[in-house]
């Protein structure tokens, strides 16, 4: 499958599962405290088990046309929602599967990472999505920190600012992505389910993301 085949697909999927929530006139509220007109819900694939195994047979494939699986040892997922496409990836790659906590637990045995020993593993990072990459170089350096080298990340969808970039370079981290916005705007759009005024709405969002959210928190 080719890398546009492959975003065509995971698009597909992403819209048939309603992962990709459009809403300018009740603004989703991000992490960043921002206020944004869209949101992409990968989670919402799980329920979906058509739409999330293409997308899992899609992102097992990637990985295997993106990185050498000969130098892979083991698949991390990122708590929470890296978890379960990690987990399905590393059944289709038959490969040893780990989960990594933001913090370490804080109880217990303490652990930040979960289902095995990394020392000494080459470990590839598989995430729902990647916008600031925050959540990717926390991951990484905790697995790091726990002696495990890791250079490769695989993430569903992408929505990558320009700062995410140079920091994952400078991390050594190399990024497989599946999907991108544009591919879901224009499958959107052809779909109808997105019209010209929400995509305004959203091109006007990642313009000037402050300015926009700013001017709807005024107009609330």
């Amino acid at each position: 499958m080719s890398r546009d085949d492959t975003a065509q697909t995971v698009a597909r999927a992403l819209l048939d599962s309603d992962a990709f929530l459009l809403r300018p006139a009740r603004p989703f509220r991000l992490t960043s405290g921002l206020l944004a007109p869209f949101y992409i819900n990968c989670r919402r694939l799980l329920s979906h088990a058509e739409a999330r195994s293409r997308v899992a047979e899609a992102q097992a494939a990637a990985i295997r046309g993106a990185f050498d699986l000969g130098e892979i040892d083991m698949v991390a997922g990122g708590v929470t929602a890296g978890v379960p496409f990690a987990t399905l990836v590393a059944d289709r790659l038959a490969l040893p599967l780990v989960y990594v906590r933001s913090e370490p637990k804080g109880h217990g045995t303490g652990s930040q990472i979960e289902g095995g020993d990394v020392a000494g593993k080459r470990v590839l990072l598989v995430e729902d999505l990647i916008t600031t990459a925050t959540s990717i170089l926390k991951f990484a350096n905790a697995l790091r920190g726990a002696g495990a080298t890791v250079r490769d990340v695989s993430v569903i969808f992408s929505r990558i600012t320009e700062a995410a970039l140079p920091a994952l370079a400078e991390a050594g981290l190399s990024l497989a992505v599946l999907c991108d916005l544009e591919t879901l705007l224009a499958l959107a759009q052809a779909d109808g389910l997105a019209d010209d005024r929400a995509l305004a709405d959203v091109r006007g969002f990642l313009a000037d993301p402050k300015a926009w959210s700013e001017a709807h928190e005024r107009a609330a």
